[in-house]
């Protein structure tokens, strides 16, 4: 037996001395670095607005005999799509606690939790007015449901959620405008307010990570456009070190500023809510946004629809938010030569975009007319993002006869804009 065993051990020590002869550089070199020409991969998230499902979007699921997945049916290919997808988190998901809040308090079912998880929607913001309508118990339930259904959350803290992806660390920061005295302390459960520090802890956050979003629950219900507070707010939080601003609370889908070269989308308005009083309130806004070599590459809006079931039923197109003398507006954008040929012909009736996009791969002096046009257009012609000239192309209902316009000189981007008489 021990001859066996020795005759084993010079086996094996024949084989170490070997492979040095066999490696052509003569020693283990086990390289798990990544390839310098590899591509680096980009990463997609999603934000959208309030997401409330208990009182009647609950009952509706109920009614129906549908599971809490049912209003994202329609569109999980597409919030599969991305790698994370963030929402306002609009009360906490429990069946415990005891209503502290006011006659408008929300609780949802844990089952909410497993739904939000099965849409991809893994990331919550916590930092609003209603995550603590129950109490402690409701929010460290909370806590707890998230956590065992793998959703990351922010806004209980001023310290970031930091999540790395493809090379980059993007950075997570929420503050609530509202209930102040349920301010986050040492030792003392609550969320992230708007307070005197919040410039300082903006920066202390960008500091460690490469791309922050700064998320707001503020601003007035059902208002369209962001107050000044808002604006002060927004402004502040660019200047602190944030590449994105994120806001939502006033239901409805607010206004879009660009300050800095930082976009500033002041709310999402509702994702799934139940208030089906209003076309508005039954709207949401989505903000696309796509990071590369540790940088926002791109970002697009999309609108999304409830239908009375609170479900969404459906989705607009990807708009791209281009700012246009000191206005951001939304655009379609003509990207074949087929929709560089169609633009908005055939459009007749109110649309959810501002008009279209025409970016074209080279530079030439460009034509564009009226046939089959039913909308009153202001036509921009664009040098790269230098405005060259602006035109007024007419309806083919008032001209009667195909009217053409052609640039003043070579440009490789055309933009037309909807009147708003034919937005009414």
């Amino acid at each position: 037996m021990r001859f066996k065993i020795f005759l084993l051990f010079l086996l094996l020590l024949f084989i170490l001395l070997l492979i040095p002869k066999i490696l052509p550089t003569g020693k283990f070199n086990f390289n798990f670095e990544k390839k310098e020409n590899q591509e680096i991969q980009e990463t997609k998230i999603l934000f959208v607005g309030d997401v409330m499902m208990t009182r009647s979007v609950e009952k509706k699921i109920r009614d129906l005999n549908k599971k809490y997945v049912f209003p994202f049916i329609n569109i999980l290919d597409y919030l599969k799509s991305f790698d994370y997808v963030a929402a306002n988190l609009e009360g906490p998901i429990s069946e415990n606690g005891v209503k502290v809040g006011s006659k408008y308090s929300f609780r949802m079912n844990p089952d909410v939790a497993k739904a939000l998880n099965e849409s991809n929607i893994n990331i919550v913001n916590l930092a609003n007015n209603h995550i603590f309508d129950y109490g402690k118990i409701a929010f460290e339930d909370t806590l707890k449901n998230l956590d065992k259904n793998n959703i990351k959350y922010f806004g209980i803290s001023y310290e970031p959620l930091v999540i790395e992806k493809n090379g980059t660390k993007i950075g997570f920061l929420g503050f609530s405008d509202f209930l102040k005295h349920l301010e986050v302390r040492e030792n003392k459960l609550g969320i992230a307010v708007v307070n005197d520090k919040m410039s300082e802890i903006i920066k202390k956050a960008k500091e460690k990570v490469d791309v922050l979003i700064v998320s707001f629950h503020w601003g007035e219900e059902y208002q369209k456009l962001a107050n000044e507070r808002q604006r002060r707010l927004a402004k502040l939080a660019i200047d602190s070190g944030a590449d994105l601003v994120i806001g939502h609370h006033p239901h409805v889908i607010q206004n879009v500023e660009k300050y800095n070269g930082k976009f500033i989308f002041y709310s999402l308005g509702n994702f799934v809510f139940d208030q089906n009083f209003s076309k508005e309130t039954m709207t949401g806004g989505g903000v696309e946004v796509y990071i590369k070599n540790k940088k926002i590459e791109d970002i697009y809006f999309r609108k999304f629809y409830l239908n009375e079931n609170f479900q969404i039923e459906k989705m607009s197109e990807r708009l791209v938010p281009y700012e246009l003398e000191n206005k951001i507006y939304l655009f379609r954008e003509a990207k074949t030569k087929e929709e560089w040929q169609r633009g908005l012909m055939f459009v007749k009736k109110p649309v959810d975009y501002d008009g279209m996009i025409f970016i074209f791969p080279d530079k030439q002096i460009r034509s564009f007319w009226n046939q089959n046009t039913y909308l009153d257009l202001e036509v921009y012609w664009l040098d790269d993002d230098k405005i060259i000239k602006k035109d007024n192309l007419p309806s083919i209902i008032k001209t009667q006869k195909p009217l053409i316009i052609t640039s003043p000189k070579p440009v490789n981007k055309v933009i037309e804009v909807i009147k708003n008489e034919n937005l009414k």
